[in-house]
């Protein structure tokens, strides 16, 4: 079976130890990153296709006559039948040998593969479990395995717009909702921030999707609920520290851009004579803010070196919170809609839940105001799972966070985004070991934290720019170098994953096939002429 398919190329010369070139025939689509199988006698070797080049023995630009004969319709049927590919393959894995291909080796196609027993043989494994189906290798009918045990080393999703970036997280969302392991069906439980309403469709409509291993999908919103399945959020200020808290409420005051250092210790120093469990009454309610601000409004503070002029800004901070969280939104109660229990229940159904950051779930809702609840959501779950770990109960929950850039900023976004930051650095560093797995997805991972970028160690690389792929590539350790010079330009549909969770261990060109009902979501439109031509 590892012996290939169809013969379509040599081995013309050994290069490097892990290289050689060949000759190709030219009706041979290649593209960077395409696998193929060198057979050499009967040794055979997978190889990835690095570079290549189109020649024509009778092309010369230096030939006067050339000039003649492109003028000639038979001399292009000429030129053409004497052209080939000539490429460059990188060895990626020798099957039962240690020897480079010779010259003269036979350049094959890869095998079909339609069972897991040749799976098995063309992944060199002694067996599936944990593995899942992902996508198409390049140029080939052989699905690319995942390993869901290296899900906790965290992932990284990077496309810019139109790279099909959202689709590949619907399609991993929908895998990841339908595992069967040793003949159980069951799933990951997921909790996914859903920037742009580009997931909300699984709770309803497309539940079909992601209902084969959860008995639990809900989403979460920022408005009174429309359907039996979603909820208004609301979240417990007391897993927030007073410097937290103070932080953020003195950033809304100047839009989230930067803080004052003394207003900011004012009020954080207001709130640490309250016990935490009280916060959600002093911050949660009108009449608790009052209470604040009358505390605000004592003279003994001009001693301790605190005037007017930062007291009634602080006061004014606390009015900005009140207008829009309290009144507007409804974020804060004791008994929030999300909690432990929430957890629990996740974990128990292995469940999807959406929070729902899109403008129809949540109308008018500010970045500020998001980020204080993937704030709290990052530290409800470094909790649980930790209450968990430490009780024998080892758990695992995927955390998916769409336009990660606005909750991880690098110094050059300009973005303040002290209140999840820090705890999603934490999560990065430390939630592995207790079972949570960060999913980032962003289309412009220039603007993602590089420290928290070194901590993913499996990359989906969509098509991106040329800068956020020179930052991504310092802070991931890097690519080959072919495959890095066609990520600028991939075909939309095609995606190079590299990482612990493939199992070829190397970097892959992948095709992720078209499903129509993924296609298909609330996020999305048809095509316009159709829409303009409907009646």
């Amino acid at each position: 079976m590892l012996e290939g398919g169809k013969t379509v190329g040599i081995v013309l010369q050994k290069g490097e130890s892990n290289s050689v070139s060949a000759i190709i025939d030219p009706s041979v689509e290649v593209s960077s990153g395409r696998l193929f199988v060198v057979k050499d006698g009967g040794k055979i070797s997978l190889c990835r296709l690095d570079s290549f080049e189109y020649i024509n023995e009778f092309y010369d630009e230096k030939i006067p006559i050339l000039r003649s004969m492109i003028t000639e319709e038979e001399s292009f049927e000429l030129l053409n039948m004497n052209t080939v590919i000539k490429a460059s393959l990188s060895i990626i894995k020798r099957y039962n040998h240690s020897s480079s291909p010779m010259p003269g080796s036979l350049v094959k196609l890869l095998p079909e593969i339609r069972d897991e027993k040749g799976l098995m043989e063309f992944y060199g494994l002694n067996d599936l479990t944990g593995y899942v189906k992902y996508g198409l290798l390049a140029g080939s009918d052989i699905p690319l395995l995942l390993d869901l045990n290296s899900i906790t080393m965290h992932v990284g999703i990077f496309g810019e717009t139109g790279s099909g970036k959202s689709y590949n997280m619907r399609y991993l969302i929908s895998i990841l909702s339908n595992l069967e392991i040793r003949g159980k069906k069951t799933a990951i439980p997921l909790i996914v921030i859903d920037a742009n309403g580009d997931y909300a469709d699984f709770v309803d409509q497309n539940h079909s999707l992601v209902s084969g291993g959860r008995n639990f999908v809900r989403k979460f919103v920022i408005r009174d609920p429309l359907t039996r399945n979603e909820a208004r959020l609301t979240i417990d200020l007391s897993l927030f520290t007073p410097k937290d808290l103070a932080d953020f409420i003195i950033s809304l005051k100047f839009s989230g851009e930067t803080t004052n250092s003394l207003q900011s210790n004012l009020l954080e120093f207001i709130l640490s004579r309250h016990d935490v469990k009280e916060y959600n009454l002093i911050l949660g309610t009108e009449q608790g803010i009052e209470m604040l601000e009358k505390e605000l409004s004592d003279s003994s503070l001009k001693d301790l070196g605190f005037n007017y002029s930062t007291v009634r800004a602080v006061i004014s901070a606390l009015e900005i919170f009140k207008n829009r969280l309290v009144q507007k939104y409804k974020l804060i109660d004791s008994s929030s809609s999300f909690n432990e229990s929430t957890l629990e229940l996740l974990w128990k159904n292995k469940g999807l839940l959406i929070v729902d950051f899109s403008a129809d779930g949540s109308p008018g809702v500010d970045i500020a105001t998001k980020q204080l609840i993937v704030s709290y959501i990052a530290r409800s779950l470094l909790n649980y799972l930790t209450k968990a770990k430490y009780s024998g109960n080892q758990k695992l929950i995927g955390f998916v966070i769409e336009e990660a850039q606005n909750y991880i900023p690098s110094n050059d976004y300009p973005v303040n985004a002290s209140i999840t930051k820090d705890i999603l650095v934490t999560l990065a560093t430390q939630g592995r070991k207790f079972g949570l797995s960060l999913f980032l997805v962003s289309q412009r991972p220039a603007f993602v934290d590089k420290y928290v970028l070194s901590m993913l160690n499996t990359f989906f690389f969509h098509r991106i720019y040329h800068e956020d792929l020179r930052y991504v590539m310092s802070a991931s350790g890097g690519l080959p170098e072919s495959l890095a010079k066609a990520i600028p330009s991939l075909d939309t549909g095609y995606v190079v994953v590299n990482g612990l969770m493939s199992a070829l261990k190397v970097s892959a060109l992948v095709r992720i096939p078209w499903d129509p009902k993924l296609g298909s979501y609330a996020g999305s439109l048809e095509r316009v002429d159709r829409v303009l031509l409907e009646d």
